[in-house]
């Protein structure tokens, strides 16, 4: 048995209005993820359905050449509690509840050999795993900042035990590229 690392990214900045894609500031800030990632040696790259991760991961994927992302819906965006201002259907939370635990299951498991894994995901469903990592009770989520191309690292140890090794880290990307 080995120790899994996740390296959980939340993807760059994106327009909404635009198909979801990537502005140039995204794709500079996924530019300069890949960069910062350089050293770090990557078994497999997995991303969200939705553009703004996909554009993420194949910018990341194509500078580093590594084999093309695997794209998974269960790695995207959602709503899991509640949230003042959002009026969102309860039926529809608890879906996505549903599938951000699949996708914990998925992803938070021990591993037969050392690997490490990058995610390219988003900034509601790695609060959500954070608050499931370290077992803190899901409605703290919104405590918590994911900037675009935050990186969050995690171990899985061959026990089970999840270590949270750092939580949105922005120094690869300069201050005014930190959204």
């Amino acid at each position: 048995m080995g120790t899994r690392t996740l390296v959980l990214l939340r993807h760059g900045q994106y327009e909404p209005e635009n198909g979801g894609l990537l502005t140039p500031l995204g794709r500079e800030q996924a530019r300069l993820s890949a960069t910062y990632l350089d050293g770090l040696s990557i078994d497999a790259i997995w991303s969200s359905t939705l553009p703004r991760a996909k554009e993420t991961a194949e910018i990341i994927a194509t500078h580093r050449t590594l084999a093309r992302p695997r794209h998974t819906g269960l790695l995207r965006e959602g709503l899991y509690t509640k949230i003042e201002g959002y009026d969102v259907p309860p039926s529809e939370r608890l879906e996505d509840r549903r599938r951000a635990d699949r996708a914990y299951q998925k992803f938070f498991r021990v591993s037969r050999s050392n690997r490490t894994e990058l995610v390219v995901c988003h900034g509601n469903l790695i609060r959500y795993f954070m608050c499931r990592a370290l077992r803190t009770p899901i409605a703290k989520w919104m405590r918590m900042t994911t900037n675009h191309c935050g990186l969050t690292r995690v171990l899985i140890r061959d026990t089970g035990a999840v270590r949270v090794v750092s939580y949105n880290e922005t120094s690869h990307l300069p201050m005014k590229l930190v959204t």
